[in-house]
């Protein structure tokens, strides 16, 4: 029964490979005879391992391609929705509801059916008797990457979420939700596997396509970040920025295909990314679907490149709509941008804020004046080179803010994480903002199909 239920999900990345052959460079399985000898070669094993990350991106505005930068944007203080849409509004003004039909499509049901997906071929590699050591051991760090990054965003949208790491139906269908803390454990646990595990001493990345060594890395960084642990965030941040594989682009190159900051990203053969569709206008006359807030706009520096680089206009009936321009290609079937899963610059910001927090100053200050340094903007070291810890900290902030904006909805993990939120989010978002509304409604379909399933405070069933 476990053979059977593999084989469908298998045939269900069939599915996601046809539309992605010159990418995966293996024809996907054409009958069931073959799907049952998927994990019997090296590259059998590799197109199904790709099919995952084609699966991640198949859809405009989902989970894993623009959904978390779209909606947690505007849950934050940095976008606004143009027109008015009942669905959209409640991210806006923090007003969801458990039956909201974006949470339950793109938070919910999206990363869990990639979820499984990643578990089907974990199961696959574990199963497989004829493949290669040094390939499962590549494509199980990726998939435990894979793994890790869905939770990394579950639980910091959800708060305790069901971790499941097996296809098993029946159990899945009935499991509780896992504590925050012991999902962030985890998923150091996972990634801290994978490094273990990395076969190639000489090969920390495959492609920037495929999470390698340093994705791990920095995604390590970030986790342990979060978890308050400047220790570690310290330590892997500076492994990968020590690497010295990247380095930070131009404002104008950052998200190029091409870029040498990209350390994960991720891309369709055929088409640039669903942010660039989604955020840039059809032309100069039409309004964008969404804009910067005037919170953002105005937490811009002077003469801040990021802001002439990343940020465009349009004037429509007299009236200015500042627009992200991160991604600069709406559409057409040459690829030029992949989408950005992590880059270096992130890295200079978690080692900066580790720093400060073990008092570390001058080090801290090194690494944001690189960002700011990049940005055209004045160096710290020049202007406030006695800058209290305290002070320091809060420019980290700001800069993160400014940096990462519409990116994966970094500032809305950022203002809960910091402690921010409700202070922040109490005035721009006045008066709807409630502090409960910092964790988006468990689905009401899910906890009335699953009686163990508990909603979070402040929402009804």
């Amino acid at each position: 029964m476990k053979t059977i239920k593999l084989i469908m999900v298998i045939f269900g990345l069939t599915q996601v490979f046809i539309s992605c052959k010159k990418y995966i460079a293996v024809a996907p399985p054409k009958n069931l005879a073959e799907l049952s000898r998927i994990f019997e070669t090296d590259q059998a094993a590799i197109s199904a391992a790709s099919g995952v990350y084609a699966q991640m991106v198949a859809a405009s505005l989902t989970f894993c391609n623009g959904g978390i930068t779209v909606y947690a944007g505007l849950s934050s203080d940095e976008l606004q929705n143009v027109s008015s849409s009942a669905t959209v509004d409640a991210f806006k003004n923090n007003t969801l509801l458990a039956d909201n039909p974006t949470i339950l499509s793109t938070f919910w049901n999206n990363p869990y059916k990639n979820i499984f997906h990643i578990n089907a071929v974990m199961e696959g590699l574990v199963n497989s008797k004829s493949l290669s050591r040094p390939v499962v051991k590549q494509l199980m760090a990726e998939m435990r990457y894979a793994r890790a990054i869905h939770y990394f965003y579950m639980t910091n949208l959800f708060g305790d979420v069901p971790y499941i790491e097996h296809t098993d139906y029946e159990a899945n269908r009935v499991m509780p939700r896992t504590d925050r803390k012991r999902i962030i454990e985890k998923i150091i646990d996972e990634l801290l596997n994978s490094r273990n595990d990395w076969p190639y001493a000489d090969k920390p990345e495959i492609s920037k396509n495929r999470p390698g060594l340093n994705a791990i890395n920095a995604l390590l960084a970030r986790a342990y970040l979060y978890q308050g642990n400047w220790n570690e965030a310290y330590h892997y941040a500076s492994l990968v920025i020590e690497s010295n594989k990247y380095q930070l682009e131009l404002p104008s190159s950052v998200f190029l295909s091409n870029s040498r900051e990209t350390i994960f990203s991720l891309m369709k053969p055929n088409a640039n990314t669903a942010e660039g569709a989604s955020f840039i206008p059809s032309s100069a006359t039409v309004r964008p679907n969404y804009v910067l807030s005037s919170f953002l706009i105005n937490s811009f520096e002077p003469n801040d490149k990021r802001r002439s680089e990343w940020t465009k206009n349009n004037s429509v009936a007299w009236q200015n709509y500042v627009y992200p321009y991160k991604y600069r290609t709406r559409s057409g079937t040459t690829v030029t941008e992949h989408y950005v899963v992590q880059r270096l610059a992130e890295l200079y910001l978690i080692r900066a804020e580790a720093s400060a927090e073990l008092d570390n100053l001058q080090m801290a200050i090194k690494d944001i004046d690189k960002i700011r340094g990049r940005a055209g903007l004045a160096l710290i070291s020049e202007t406030k080179p006695a800058i209290s810890k305290r002070e320091l900290i809060q420019q980290i902030y700001r800069e993160r803010q400014i940096e990462f904006f519409c990116e994966w909805g970094t500032r809305w993990l950022d203002l809960k994480r910091t402690g921010m939120a409700d202070e922040i989010l109490g005035i721009e978002k006045h008066p709807n903002w409630q502090s409960y509304a910092k964790l988006y409604p468990i689905p009401l379909s899910e906890i009335r199909k699953n009686v163990f399933l508990t909603q979070n405070e402040g929402y009804f069933n």
